[in-house]
């Protein structure tokens, strides 16, 4: 029974590649119909955020990568706002062999089978920017991105994507803990992010991106969870406009690719996409440093109201019950994470 549920969910998700894969083919310029005839081999990359979010901007860099380093013999073409699905959905067709390239969230990634990169989704772990890329391209960032591989998930982790630290916005303000108490918070659907929510007195609610600012409009929920890249580009300041950046999880995105596709390209062609993996997350590194002040200073200007966090720790007693259940057997890890702050 297992197994037909496994070849059901395969087609299932096949399918919607597909689907998405003819509609988004009739929208191509002629030059990127011209490209993709001159191709050896086109990969397809999922992304659930719009094209304007940081993460579908970093995957284009990918793309252009790997479209210069291979003279053109390799494309990548990217189906973003999440036609190809909701991130698990994604997720599960690059597990299967189905999707060849997706940017996901390792607080999703614990759930499947990547223990040691679910870490990351501990709550206020990192304790800014800086100390969130002294892990990531520390030994021990390295060794959690080839982790996924080794962890027999059928995924081959490829590059690190910082997104900035999530933040909790609402329809009302929200200046403390205790605010959070009784609300509905759509958060994405992943264990250790349901949990600390509920740490909070909040009502966890998991609800795909494309479906969140309708349920915002609608009450289904109070409120959600971002970072503020994803925040501005879909627009939810329209009908929540109140941020507080308490920083809750700071989690890296990665870059991934489906290892039944990776293994089928030669060892030259494994190296070019590692190649364009590693100028991606530089070429991300410098352009997010350069983003939140504005981002802040924007959104105020629009009269968004936007909290800073002076004291965190009430925030930080409060998601204890989290690191009791998520961080049993890696306790080394966070503290080795924590040390690297000092760097």
């Amino acid at each position: 029974m297992r197994g037909r549920n496994r070849i059901l969910g395969f087609l299932m998700v096949l399918s919607v590649v597909c689907l998405a894969g003819c509609a988004g083919s009739s929208q191509e310029d002629s030059q990127e119909q011209e490209d993709k005839k001159r191709a050896e081999i086109v990969l397809k990359a999922g992304e659930v955020n719009p094209e304007d979010n940081i993460n579908t901007q970093v995957l284009h860099y990918f793309a252009d990568q790997v479209k210069e380093l291979s003279n053109g013999r390799i494309i990548v073409e990217i189906y973003a706002g999440g036609q190809l699905g909701d991130e698990r959905t994604e997720l599960q067709a690059v597990q299967m062999g189905a999707l060849d390239i997706f940017r996901g969230n390792t607080l999703t990634m614990g759930d499947f089978g990547a223990d040691k990169m679910g870490i990351f989704g501990l709550p206020y772990l990192f304790e800014g920017r800086d100390h969130l890329w002294n892990v990531l391209k520390s030994d021990l960032g390295r060794d959690i991105l080839d982790s996924l591989w080794e962890a027999e998930t059928d995924m081959v982790g490829l590059a690190y994507v910082d997104e900035g630290a999530r933040n909790f916005f609402a329809k009302k303000p929200i200046e403390k803990p205790d605010d959070l108490k009784g609300t509905k918070i759509r958060v994405a659907e992943t264990s250790i992010l349901l949990d600390t929510v509920s740490c909070f007195g909040a009502s966890p609610t998991p609800i795909s991106m494309s479906e969140l600012y309708t349920s915002l409009q609608t009450g289904v929920v109070d409120g959600a969870d971002q970072p503020l890249s994803g925040y501005i580009s879909n627009s939810f300041g329209e009908i929540a406009p109140h941020v507080i950046l308490d920083n809750h999880t700071y989690t890296p995105g990665v870059i991934i690719m489906s290892g039944y596709r990776f293994n089928k390209l030669s060892a030259g062609d494994q190296d070019i996409i590692r190649q364009a993996a590693e100028a991606a997350e530089d070429y991300n590194r410098e352009v997010v440093a350069t983003d939140e002040a504005e981002q802040i200073k924007a959104l105020r200007a629009q009269g968004i109201e936007v909290i800073e966090v002076e004291d965190f720790g009430p925030w930080q007693s409060v998601v204890q019950p989290v690191y009791d259940q998520y961080a049993v057997g890696f306790e080394d890890m966070v503290e080795q994470i924590r040390a690297m702050n000092e760097m």
